[in-house]
C-alpha cells in the first residue's frame, strides 16, 4: 500500500471500530459514488475505471478493486437508465456523502473529520477511498 494512502487509512481506522457504522459507511459510499460518477454523465464509465485504477495502483487489492468497481458499474448502469435531473443527482450525492456522519453520532463513535483538521488532502481520501477503507476496516474488524 502507498505510504501516504496507509498512513491516512491508520488515521480512518481509528475512528471506525463500530461494525454497524462501517457497515452505513460502505452502503453510503457506494451510493454516493454512484450519483458522483453519474453526475460526470458521457465520462462516467471512463472515470469509473480510472478511479479503480487508482485505488488499484495504491491499495494495491485486487479483490477490493474488483469488487468496488463491479458494483459501481451494475450501480451507475441501472441508475443512469433513470435520467435524473442533474440537480437531483447532485442532491442525492451530496446526501449519501454527509450521511455518515450522522452514524458516528448514533453509534457514539467519533468522527475522523471535523472542521478544525479539514485539508484538501483529508477532504480527497474522504471523497475517493472512503469506500476502500470502510471495506478494509469491515474486514479488519
Amino acid at each position: 500500500m502507498n505510504r501516504i494512502i496507509k498512513k491516512e487509512f491508520i488515521e480512518f481506522e481509528k475512528y471506525h471500530k463500530n461494525i454497524y457504522n462501517i457497515y452505513f459507511h460502505i452502503l453510503c459510499g457506494f451510493v454516493y459514488m454512484t450519483f458522483l460518477f453519474l453526475l460526470l454523465n458521457n465520462y462516467s464509465n471512463v472515470l469509473l475505471i480510472l478511479y479503480s485504477l487508482l485505488i488499484l495502483f495504491t491499495i494495491n487489492n485486487l479483490l477490493i478493486t474488483f469488487t468496488i468497481f463491479s458494483i459501481l458499474f451494475v450501480m451507475v448502469y441501472f441508475i443512469k437508465k433513470y435520467k435524473l435531473k442533474s440537480l437531483n443527482v447532485f442532491l442525492l450525492f451530496l446526501v449519501f456523502y454527509l450521511l455518515p456522519n450522522l452514524s458516528h453520532y448514533i453509534t457514539n463513535e467519533p468522527s475522523m473529520l471535523n472542521i478544525s483538521n479539514i485539508t484538501l488532502l483529508s477532504l480527497f481520501t474522504n471523497t475517493f477511498y472512503f469506500l476502500p477503507f470502510s471495506i478494509m476496516s469491515l474486514s479488519s474488524s
